[in-house]
């Protein structure tokens, strides 16, 4: 059996590989085990969960905020249908100057799959990304500190990146969004 304390000399890191090595030796799964979400993400509800999504006025009353970000002029959110899955339900990103609607991604109402990717990160971090016209957006929910969005520009433009921070966001890492994330098929676990 392999033990994982600090008996052995090893740094947590080592053991691990240790671990992983061993799990494809013995046959086991260890891939599998790391990206399946654990039951509480999968077995999460609306219901449960509902109370901690702030809305946003870019999304409907039928929607679900999923992550929003507000400074003096402009409007950030991720809204959502209540249910999505690899062949059902939306998500899209919605950008307001002003009170008026700059950008819709994507802009029609179809699942996220393919289009977005959501990261979890081992720290508790968690992020969306997706790219429109060239320039990449990143949505970036810090466990332990503020959310922002980076956006890249296309490199032949001659723009540098940018950053819009926000306030304490982290709604991306609630277990009823990262089920979501799941069950659309976008989820990419770190």
């Amino acid at each position: 059996m392999l033990a994982l304390d600090s008996g052995h000399g090893l740094p947590s890191r080592c053991a691990w590989h240790l671990v992983a090595v061993w799990g494809l030796i013995s046959g086991a799964s260890a891939v599998a085990q790391v990206d399946a979400p654990v039951s509480n993400i999968t077995g999460a509800t609306w219901a449960e969960y509902s109370t901690m999504y702030s809305p946003s006025a870019l999304c409907a009353k039928d929607e679900i905020t999923l992550w929003r970000c507000e400074n003096a002029s402009h409007a950030y959110a991720l809204c959502s249908s209540r249910t999505i899955s690899h062949a059902s339900g939306y998500m899209q990103y919605r950008a307001s100057r002003l009170g008026q609607v700059e950008l819709v991604y994507p802009a029609d109402r179809r699942p996220p799959m393919g289009l977005f990717v959501y990261t979890s990160y081992a720290n508790g971090d968690a992020s969306l990304q997706f790219a429109r016209d060239g320039y990449s957006y990143t949505l970036i929910d810090l466990l332990r500190g503020e959310s922002f969005i980076e956006v890249g520009a296309p490199p032949s433009s001659g723009k540098t990146a940018a950053q819009v921070r926000c306030r304490g966001n982290q709604t991306l890492q609630v277990n009823y969004t990262m089920r979501l994330m799941y069950e659309s098929g976008i989820w990419d676990r770190h």
